[in-house]
């Protein structure tokens, strides 16, 4: 653990303003400078998923609706989702950063931070590295690629500076004026505290960052409900320490599906495509899975419910093996005209647990996933796939996830998804817990 010292920054954290209209108004000089939003297909229907500051002046955000968003500017441009281009900007960002100090955590697709040291701990120093980190996006990969650059003791300091001065903005968080400089910020401004955790705290009477940090880091542990308390306690102090290794909870994807695909019998198939890509990053992460869930909505008819059904199944990471408790579940899944569909794989061990299998046809479809990995990685996504999704591989393409983008080699330029959901549950099992 380092303490904080004032006077010395250790990380440089980079927030991209507006990823995926930035991209889009670099790709169309036309778009600059006017009001312009992305949406995950041409619908009317849909909502917002990234909006451009000129849109943002008028009110439109992520998540507002199409006809919302005419109505607050009539004069907004939409566009539909280039998520291949996005994942292609990200790579030459990356390479653009890694030429001015080497890139330590990719958080998500328009985040990064950077491990600051010697000199450039420096605030005078790390300012003047920032500028130029500025720079050469603005040079290298486009004009209008802007971004929110932060400056603190350590990653979790300086991801909240990013927020406090958007578009393009630059802040230092010095250790020196901890605890005070947090006080005018809300609970919702700390990444981590999000609406779940915040009604958590104010039942506890913790309303504000003065509440908070008035705790101490075992009061903030037992607030919190587990040791991330005692260690944000820490972070928001400016202390600076590595984390240990976590385990994602699961691994997932699901697909909005086009009118063409509602049908079961197509369905079907994109849950297979959904769960290969699943199974494939659980292998890349090194990780096995003890557990399967399956999301079907349906039209209108059914009420707008969403259906879903688990089951346990030995530790596996392929495809073949845990496409037959799939089968199962479809067997037992109601009929009608299906909407959605969604897959996630849970209870998620890492290679150091794993339990060796001694079945030969499970080491056999081990070996053969690892090969289809190996064709992928050559000649891409495409290359080879599962016989039974041959009827729709062109559909449910890759997307981007929070923390996981693909190379840009790994999207068709064919039509982007919606890639949330929401509705009713209804458990048609009883659902068993998840490890954490």
């Amino acid at each position: 653990m380092q303490y904080p010292v004032p006077g010395t920054v250790r990380w440089l954290y980079l927030d991209l303003n507006s990823y995926f209209a930035s991209v889009e108004q670099q790709l169309n000089p036309d778009l600059r400078g006017r009001p312009m939003a992305v949406l995950p297909v041409m619908a009317e229907t849909t909502c917002c998923i990234a909006a451009s500051y000129e849109a943002k002046a008028y009110g439109i955000q992520t998540g507002t609706d199409v006809a919302e968003a005419r109505k607050l500017c009539p004069e907004i441009v939409f566009v539909e989702a280039k998520q291949h281009e996005y994942a292609r900007f990200h790579h030459k960002i990356l390479e653009a950063v890694n030429l001015c100090l080497p890139v330590e955590q990719v958080l998500s697709i328009d985040e990064i931070a950077c491990r600051l040291i010697a000199s450039q701990c420096e605030p005078q120093q790390a300012v003047a590295l920032a500028a130029v980190v500025k720079q050469i996006i603005r040079n290298d990969v486009g004009e209008c690629l802007r971004c929110s650059i932060g400056l603190a003791p350590n990653a979790l300091l300086a991801k909240i500076a990013t927020n406090m001065e958007k578009p393009d903005g630059l802040v230092v968080i010095d250790a020196a004026d901890l605890p005070n400089l947090l006080y005018r910020l809300s609970l919702r401004d700390i990444p981590g505290i999000g609406e779940r955790m915040e009604i958590r705290l104010r039942r506890q009477k913790i309303r504000s960052m003065q509440d908070l940090l008035a705790l101490d880091a075992k009061q903030l542990r037992a607030a919190w409900g587990n040791l991330y308390g005692e260690r944000y306690w820490y972070w928001l102090r400016g202390y600076d320490f590595d984390e240990p290794r976590s385990i994602p909870q699961s691994i997932g994807h699901e697909h909005i599906l086009p009118p063409y695909l509602r049908t079961m019998e197509k369905a079907k198939a994109v849950a297979q495509k959904l769960l290969a890509r699943a199974t494939a990053r659980l292998r890349s992460q090194k990780l096995w899975a003890r557990g399967l869930a399956v999301y079907l909505s349906f039209s209108p008819g059914r009420e707008k419910k969403l259906w879903e059904c688990h089951s346990r199944m030995l530790e596996a990471q392929d495809v073949f093996t845990i496409q037959a408790p799939l089968k199962r579940m479809w067997a037992d899944c109601p009929q009608g005209k299906p909407t959605f569909v969604g897959v996630e794989l849970y209870d998620l061990v890492p290679d150091e647990q794993h339990t060796e299998t001694f079945l030969r046809e499970e080491r056999r479809h081990q070996k053969l996933s690892e090969t289809m990995d190996a064709i992928h990685k050559l000649f891409g996504a495409e290359a080879i796939y599962l016989g039974g999704t041959h009827a729709i591989r062109d559909a449910a393409p890759a997307q981007i996830a929070f923390a996981s983008i693909p190379d840009s080699s790994s999207f068709r330029q064919s039509k982007p998804i919606q890639n949330s959901v929401s509705g009713w549950r209804h458990t048609s099992r009883q659902r068993t817990s998840k490890s954490a």
